[in-house]
């Protein structure tokens, strides 16, 4: 039979469940010699010594060096990190200890060398840390739920429980994903939690066997805390892992085309935080790229134009990188040290000749509807809603037409938000898709029909042409006549579609669901940055003329259907005059 050599220090050896180990050992052919070394004087291998991170690499060569082949000593005294060859084979809970605050005083280590295979197998299922979950660090990346990593979207629908940061999109997170959700955020000057009470959290929930991932803004380790939070968890033997993220210094890179590097221009770069005035120093760099500086922007243009830089040296700066509401100001040092940018935190600070060489939004188009399909996906729309969309409370009308659903024939979708509202309340009321069953149901186009498919219908698009006109064309070519028809719309319909049906002999019931209303927040651009705008609805080109009171010359316009046209040649018509008189 195999011997095994087990060091035990004299201090410990009554915590030791050397009966246990022995058993274990003997299940799997092997026997075990108990070396009880004495922590007070001198022996070959120095146990109290040990219980010290600055000996780990004399731990590593005593079992490497074959003085014993395992040695067992107290969870909380293991060096971290572990000397590299070396291998903790199990945690085992110790005797005779009264319970703590935390758990590893309770438990013992089993370490031996990497390559010991056999004794990593022999006790794997004594180890208390398969009931333990694990702790993975994930960027969120800038915002823009397109830049999110499938690795960490992976572990986001596998979670138990996410703590989560400001700089993460709080609706996305709440929609798509079932863990439960702690923010922890910290802006300047508001903390909710302090960096060690995060730690703690993240730690006592991986002990309940949770998966948890602590999702953090950009990457984890770019001005963030992962390091330290990652650092906190595996000192602690609970597994962790670090998924890289996009930073927001990339995406506000990319969407205002400054380079960090460019052939002949510049060939270095330097990141600096830009919180603490007191420890900014201006390396040696071509371009110069600060986050958590929005606060700061004038003290550091100064700092640096005394660093040596011309005022001239162009600079910019991006608001909420990739994300709806982001904003670009493009500048030199000299207009930052006077006024700075006017855009607030969260913001990225370029500075040097990269920033002044390209315009940012040259090829970009303002997108002015308040859904964000459309625009996710595509890098040339910037979304600015100019609209929001609200729900009609609940009446009397909503729930007549939900109780009285069997007694329509046809229920006729026109746009997204109606599909989105008519669920909402009949979910409201207590009902569900099987209250539809023996209607007909109709969608204008590809994007009603999407939101259908979400709730469970596959409906094919009326009309090639994906419009009223169209599927009233289709309507008399069918000769849809004699039926009950439901229209969920929003209050400001026009009223097209419902009375085309009733001119084509059908009784039409309006259920008016939602409504357009102006954004309360809308982000004024700078529209000599953009090549055109997307009009969306006659709300949206209503509300641009309200906000921009003209479409410069330059700007190019695509408006979406013909009452969306027809509103804006009106608008656009009334401006014309105003000029000329």
């Amino acid at each position: 039979m195999e011997e095994i050599k087990i060091a035990i220090g004299d201090k410990c050896a009554h915590l030791i469940p050397f009966d246990s180990i022995q058993q274990t050992l003997k299940n799997f052919g092997m026997g075990c010699q108990q070396v009880l070394v004495d922590t007070k004087g001198d022996t070959s291998v120095d146990m109290e010594e040990l219980m010290f991170p600055s000996v780990s690499k004399m731990l590593g060569e005593s079992i490497l060096n074959n003085r014993a082949d395992m040695y067992i000593m107290p969870a909380m005294n293991l060096p971290y990190p572990l000397f590299s060859e070396l291998s903790i084979f199990a945690l085992l809970p110790a005797k005779n200890i009264v319970s703590t605050s935390s758990s590893l005083h309770e438990l013992l280590a089993l370490v031996g060398s990497q390559e010991n295979e056999k004794l990593k197998k022999c006790f794997e299922s004594k180890d208390v840390r398969r009931g333990w979950g694990r702790v993975v660090l994930a960027g969120f990346g800038p915002g823009d739920e397109g830049l999110i990593t499938k690795k960490t979207e992976y572990n986001l629908k596998n979670a138990d429980i996410i703590f989560y940061d400001d700089l993460v999109n709080e609706d996305y997170l709440n929609k798509t994903f079932s863990a439960e959700k702690v923010y922890v955020g910290k802006r300047k000057g508001k903390h909710k939690f302090d960096q060690e009470k995060i730690n703690e959290f993240i730690y006592r929930e991986a002990l309940k066997g949770k998966w948890v991932v602590r999702l953090k803004g950009g990457d984890p380790l770019v001005f963030g805390r992962g390091a330290e939070e990652y650092h906190y968890v595996r000192s602690r033997l609970v597994r962790a892992e670090i998924i890289p993220g996009i930073s927001s210094a990339f995406a506000a890179a990319a969407n205002a085309v400054v380079p960090f590097t460019e052939r002949a221009l510049a060939s270095s770069v330097a990141f600096l935080s830009g919180h603490d005035m007191h420890k900014v120093k201006i390396p040696q760099a071509d371009t110069l790229v600060f986050f958590m500086g929005a606060s700061n922007q004038q003290e550091l243009a100064r700092l640096i134009v005394a660093e040596g830089w011309p005022e001239s040296t162009p600079v910019a700066v991006v608001h909420n990188a990739s994300n709806p509401g982001q904003r670009i100001y493009k500048g030199n040092l000299s207009e930052l040290k006077e006024k700075g940018s006017g855009l607030p935190s969260p913001s990225i600070i370029f500075v040097g000749k990269t920033a002044g060489e390209f315009s940012g939004m040259q090829n970009k188009w303002l997108y002015t509807g308040a859904s964000l399909d459309e625009v996710k996906y595509r890098t040339d729309l910037v979304h600015t809603p100019l609209i929001a969309i609200e729900p009609v409370v609940l009446n009397h009308h909503h729930r007549l037409a939900m109780d009285s659903l069997k007694s329509y024939d046809r229920i006729v979708f026109s746009g997204r938000y109606a599909v989105y509202y008519f669920f909402e309340r009949l979910f409201d009321l207590g009902k569900d898709v099987r209250d539809l069953y023996g209607l007909k149901i109709d969608s204008i186009g590809k994007t009603t029909s999407k939101a259908l498919r979400e709730k469970g219908l596959i409906v094919q698009p009326l009309s090639e042409k994906e419009s009223v006109s169209g599927m009233l064309e289709m309507y008399g070519r069918e000769r849809v006549s004699g039926e009950n028809i439901l229209i969920p719309c929003s209050a400001q319909s026009t009223g097209t579609l419902q009375k085309g049906l009733r001119r084509l002999g059908n009784r039409v019931n309006e259920l008016q669901l939602f409504q357009v209303v102006q954004n309360e927040s809308i982000v004024k651009q700078s529209l000599d940055r953009f090549e055109g705008v997307v009009f969306t609805s006659p709300a949206t080109v209503e509300a641009f003329f309200a906000v921009y009171a003209h479409v410069p010359t330059h700007l190019k316009v695509k408006c979406r259907g013909r009452l969306t046209e027809k509103r804006y040649r009106e608008l656009l018509s009334n401006d014309t005059v105003k000029e000329e008189s």
